[in-house]
Formats: C-alpha cells, sequence, structure tokens
C-alpha cells in the first residue's frame, strides 16, 4: 500500500506529500480528527515514503522494497510507536501513557536513522500522555533531533498542553462519506449494499469501525440499545438503579448505549428542527424516531444529548462504572419527564 491506495483524505495526503517532495517537511505534525478515520493509517504511509527505498513516485512509497515491507511489519529501525501498554508489573494495560515510555521514545529519536531514511515516531492517542509525559515530551518538540519527525495522533487535540499543539503542524482528518465506506464494504467484506449501506451509517464515516462490523451484529445491538432507552425513561427508581448495575458488568454494553443513545438523540433532534428522515443514521427507524421526538421538548433532546457525550468523554477516566451508568440514566430520565 501507498499514499494513492488510501480512501479519501486526498486534501491531507496532498499536503504530506508536497513536503516530502520539496523537503520542506516540519520536525511535528498533529493529526487529529475522530476515532477510525484512518489518522494512523496516513501516518505510517508517511513513514514508509521518507523510508522507502524502491524508486516510488516522490512522495509516497513502493510498498515492496525492504525498507516498506519492514515498516508494514512494525519492525524497521528508523520507525517507532509510542501508545497505552501493558504495565510489566501489574500485567494490565496502562490507562495513559506515562513519563518511562516518553524517555524510551526520545532515547528511539536520539539515535541516527539507518541508511538513508529519516526517523519517524508515531504518537498514537497523543491525548493520552499524563502530565508528566506530556512536560517531558514538550522537550523533544523544542529540540527536535536533526532528521526525525514526531507524528502525534488524536481525537482529543484540546486534551493536550497548548505548548506541544503550537509546536505542531495541524492537520484535520474528516470522516468518509458514506457511499465511500459502504463501497469499501462491498469490495472489501462482500456485504450487500443494504448492509454495507447500514454499516456505513451508523459508523459515520470511520472506516476502521466499518471493516470491524458485522451488519447483523451491530443491529441487534442497536435494538437492544434503543429498547432499553426506552424502558428506561419510564421505568421506576428502583428498577434504574438495577439496570446501572446490570450494565457496569457488562464488557461494552454501557459503550454501546452511548454510541447508539448518541446519535438516537441526535436523529431527533434532526426531525425536530424539520430535516428529512433521510438525514437520519437511524432513517430505517424514521416512525419510532418520530414518535420518540414528538414525546419531549428540543431543550430536553438536547440537554440528553449533552448528557451521553460527556459519558463517552468520561470512558477511561471513571473507573466506577456503576455510578457512571446510574448518573446517565437518572439525567436522562429526568429530561424525558421534563
Amino acid at each position: 500500500m501507498s499514499f494513492t491506495d488510501i480512501l479519501g483524505h486526498e486534501r491531507q495526503i496532498k499536503v504530506l506529500r508536497r513536503g516530502i517532495t520539496t523537503g520542506q517537511m516540519p520536525p511535528a505534525y498533529l493529526f487529529h480528527g475522530e476515532e477510525g478515520i484512518g489518522k494512523r493509517l496516513v501516518a505510517t504511509e508517511f513513514a514508509k515514503a521518507v523510508n522507502c527505498e524502491g524508486g516510488a513516485e516522490p512522495g509516497t512509497s513502493c510498498g515492496t522494497c525492504r525498507p516498506c515491507r519492514n515498516i508494514t511489519a512494525g519492525c524497521h529501525p528508523n520507525v517507532a510507536t509510542l501508545a497505552i501498554e501493558v504495565n510489566p508489573e501489574t500485567g494490565k494495560l496502562r490507562q495513559e501513557i506515562v513519563i518511562s515510555q516518553v524517555r524510551k521514545a526520545q532515547e528511539f529519536l536520539s539515535l541516527r536513522a539507518v541508511g538513508s531514511g529519516r526517523k519517524a515516531l508515531i504518537v498514537d492517542g497523543a491525548h493520552l500522555m499524563n502530565e508528566e509525559a506530556m512536560n517531558a515530551f514538550l522537550k523533544t518538540l523544542e529540540e527536535p533531533p536533526d532528521g526525525s519527525h514526531v507524528i502525534l495522533i488524536t481525537s482529543r487535540p484540546g486534551f493536550l498542553l497548548p505548548t506541544i499543539l503550537s509546536r505542531c503542524r495541524s492537520i484535520s482528518f474528516q470522516p468518509l462519506g458514506e457511499g465511500l465506506v459502504a463501497g469499501l464494504l462491498e469490495k472489501e467484506k462482500g456485504m450487500p449494499e443494504a448492509d454495507a449501506r447500514f454499516v456505513a451509517r451508523m459508523t459515520g464515516g470511520r472506516v476502521g469501525d466499518a471493516l470491524a462490523s458485522d451488519p447483523a451484529d451491530m443491529a441487534v445491538r442497536r435494538k437492544d440499545s434503543i429498547d432499553t432507552l426506552k424502558k428506561l425513561l419510564a421505568a421506576p427508581g428502583p428498577a434504574v438503579l438495577k439496570k446501572a448495575e446490570e450494565a457496569a458488568k457488562k464488557d461494552s454494553w454501557l459503550e454501546d448505549f452511548v454510541f447508539f443513545g448518541t446519535l438516537w438523540y441526535r436523529d431527533v433532534l434532526v426531525l425536530m428542527v424539520g430535516g428529512d428522515a433521510s438525514l437520519a443514521y437511524n432513517s430505517d427507524m424514521a416512525d419510532e424516531l418520530e414518535g420518540f421526538a414528538g414525546a419531549m421538548t428540543a431543550r430536553g433532546a438536547e440537554v440528553a444529548l449533552a448528557c451521553l457525550q460527556e459519558t463517552g468523554r468520561a470512558f477511561g477516566r471513571t473507573y466506577n462504572r456503576r455510578i457512571l451508568a446510574e448518573d446517565l440514566f437518572f439525567r436522562l430520565k429526568e429530561e424525558a419527564q421534563a
């Protein structure tokens, strides 16, 4: 694979290729945008392009020379990734990127590049660095080693220190269009057109999520989440508490509820402002959406949507999932009754 094989992101790739071709590349890039839309893939192709020895078109890679193959396999000495890793003391995945990882990354960047290529450090989930790690990483950006590039990837640039943001060339990535993602699913996974459209629509153009999704499983999970939402809004307090306790014990169930609930309330607001049902993520459930929208105020729907989004941002930072679920369920119930 090379830049020319990547679906979408033409503007972003054009910027990178122009820098590689002219040799005017900044020492640090910030790739920001939603999760699962291809930022990591573009970063990897950038690393290949600055290390390719296969005589590819300027500003891209051949994909077949030894450096290209090794970078794809994750074993090239010029390319490294800084990301969440397992804590060797506990054997469990860390919740943040810590300073010891940053120190190792700095050691990597301090070494001379192998061959005629350039060093590339990909920071996957840069917003997950804790404060100590960010402050240490800032020193690398202030005095970048010659012949090296840092690519910070994040879905939450606001979590990074302003001093880090100011030292990076910012490149914004957007989700792909529904048609592009659906076409890829039909081609790569052999999905029927209707299933491909459903998955592309529900994943909002996040191609990584789309490729990992099964349409039948997604439909079941959506139904469970929306059915639960409707029941919670009419349930007595004890039943809400019981559901929150159950939700806390099920892997990924609360994430599903927040994901599908967010799309649901977004669609409700679209209908409330006079938008056509074809614009909805859940356009195949237009009648149910209209009935739901008719039973609450626009203000209530806006607040409910904000509550769901706030809960989504809390994942990874809140360890008591039962309390998180309780708070969300009761707030949704309160807005529906208001």
